[in-house]
């Protein structure tokens, strides 16, 4: 007997035979080839970082030593120079008390003697050696009227000069001199003090 439409109310459920429920349901284009993928780029990534990493670390340490070869080459450039420079410093320096006596030569000679035969040849002497040693840098220092300087000055004697500024060099007891820019022998002078700082400077060194 066929049922109305409107009594057919029931609907039938149709059991599928062989399904597995607990199987895990596979979405199509959703496989673990794509996961692999973007590992393998990842990695591809992490390479190429590490690899400029690397290559920047070379560029640094090329810098490096390029600049540590540029110092050495103008370090031994100018110890050659200075070695250069300096290489009759010691030969000069043994000459200073020959000068000093050539100088207390002629000027023991000035008076009766200062025009004769022999007084001219020791001024000449004199010059034609202090010539060639001022063609190897040789200059005597400043004194008398200069501000004393300790660097190139050696004050032995003070005395009080109330028109002049205090520490002025008054006289040379002694000719400095400078080879270069070196120092060979520092001045021997004395230099002038204001009236009561002598005994100032006493008590102050006795309190030391």
């Amino acid at each position: 007997m066929i049922l109305p439409p409107e009594d057919d109310d029931d609907i039938e459920i149709v059991e599928i035979v062989g399904l597995d429920e607990s199987a895990p349901i596979e979405i199509e284009g959703e496989t673990g080839e794509g996961s692999e993928d973007s590992d393998d780029l990842i990695l591809d990534f992490d390479d190429d970082s590490d690899h400029e990493a690397a290559a920047k670390d070379e560029r640094q340490r090329r810098v490096r030593l390029q600049a540590d070869f540029e110092n050495y080459k103008k370090r031994t450039e100018r110890e050659r120079d200075d070695d250069q420079r300096y290489a009759s410093a010691r030969v000069v320096q043994n000459l200073l008390p020959v000068l000093d006596n050539f100088e207390r030569a002629i000027a023991s000679a000035k008076g009766a003697d200062s025009g004769s035969a022999l007084h001219r040849g020791v001024q000449l002497i004199f010059r034609q050696i202090l010539d060639e040693l001022r063609r190897e840098g040789l200059r005597s220092i400043d004194t008398v009227g200069e501000p004393f300087d300790p660097e190139i000055h050696e004050a032995v004697e003070t005395e009080e000069h109330p028109d002049l500024p205090h520490q002025t060099i008054t006289e040379e007891l002694q000719r400095g001199y400078m080879l270069n820019s070196r120092l060979l022998r520092p001045a021997l002078v004395k230099v002038s003090t204001q009236p009561g700082t002598r005994d100032a400077d006493s008590s102050s060194n006795e309190g030391i």
